[in-house]
Parts: C-alpha cells; structure tokens; sequence
C-alpha cells in the first residue's frame, strides 16, 4: 500500500498558513476564511482516507497493525554518521489522531468564519490557526524526536499567536505569555 500522498496532510496547513499570511492584506478577510477552511477540509478528507486504508485494507490474517514510515528525508545533513531526517510515521496512534486532530481542526475553522466575522486581522487569525493545525499534525507524525520537538515548540508559538490575537489588550498579551511558557 502506498502511503506517499500522506505528506500532504500536514504540509497543506504548512501552505495555507504561507499563503493566507502573504495576502492577509490584499484578499477579502471572507474569502481567506474560505480558503483555509476549504483547505482543512481537503486535509480531514485526506486524513479519512488514509485511515480507512491504513485500518481496512491491510493483508488478510495481519493480527497487528504495522509501523509505515510514509516518508522520510535527510533535512539537515551534518556529518557522515550524524543527519536530522524528517518524515511521516503512521501507527494506529498517529492515524487516529490525525483524525481527531483533523477533525476538530475544521469545526474549529467552520465556527470561526462566523465567530471572527467583522474582526480586524480575520486573515491573520486564519493563518495563525492554520500554522497551529500544522504543528499539531507534525507533533503525531514526527518519526523522530528532534522533529517532535521542533512540532512541539511550534504548537507553543501558535498557541501564543492565537490567544494574544487580540494583541492591543494587554491582559491578551500576558495570557499569551503565559500560555507560552
């Protein structure tokens, strides 16, 4: 079975968070709305998908299920022994995960069109929710441990995005803050 296409589950937050962060001042506050909660849409589905491959359609008589490295890369390569991979792991954790964390990701985003309707920085908030759907897919995915730490580290600083939003209230920016530490 391939898994190859699964990269794309936590590298499409990854673009839209790119893309809504670069024309957070020349689209519709709506349509970047739309966009990313289209885009997270199109991640759920994917994540769906791959869960039923990875639970359903697996060898018959297989009594457990297997660890797949989905795909894996050398990202930093420092000596001839020692490189940083990045990759995608998939085991029954990770898998459900990816749906929950999918999942709650778009009601999340479907609740703020509505919710943030009208608010000043609506694109801003969109991508900053997408760069924090980013981390946490990158935290269960991560095939090593520097990996799940840089996800880690990247759930904190969206963490901190999102409750200082509302960066001009200074009790926003202590919980921010706090959050973050």
């Amino acid at each position: 079975m391939d898994y190859s296409y699964t990269v794309w589950i936590p590298l499409l937050p990854l673009i839209l968070f790119v893309i809504l962060g670069l024309t957070s001042g020349s689209i519709k506050p709506k349509l970047s709305g739309y966009i990313g909660t289209f885009g997270m849409g199109v991640t759920t589905f994917m994540s769906y998908f791959m869960a039923y491959q990875y639970f359903f359609n697996r060898p018959a008589g297989s009594g457990s299920f297997d660890k797949i490295i989905a795909y894996n890369t050398t990202w930093l390569n420092l000596t001839d022994k020692l490189h940083i991979d990045i990759g995608v792991l998939l085991d029954p954790i990770s898998v459900m995960m990816l749906v929950v964390i999918t999942t709650v990701s778009l009601m999340v985003h479907i609740y703020s069109i509505g919710y943030m309707n009208g608010e000043k920085g609506f694109s801003r908030f969109f991508a900053f929710l997408s760069l924090f759907s980013f981390s946490m897919l990158g935290l269960f995915l991560a095939t090593n441990i520097f990996q799940m730490y840089i996800c880690w580290e990247l759930v904190g600083v969206s963490s901190y995005l999102l409750i200082s939003f509302y960066y001009e209230k200074a009790t926003a920016v202590l919980a921010g803050k706090k959050a973050f530490i």
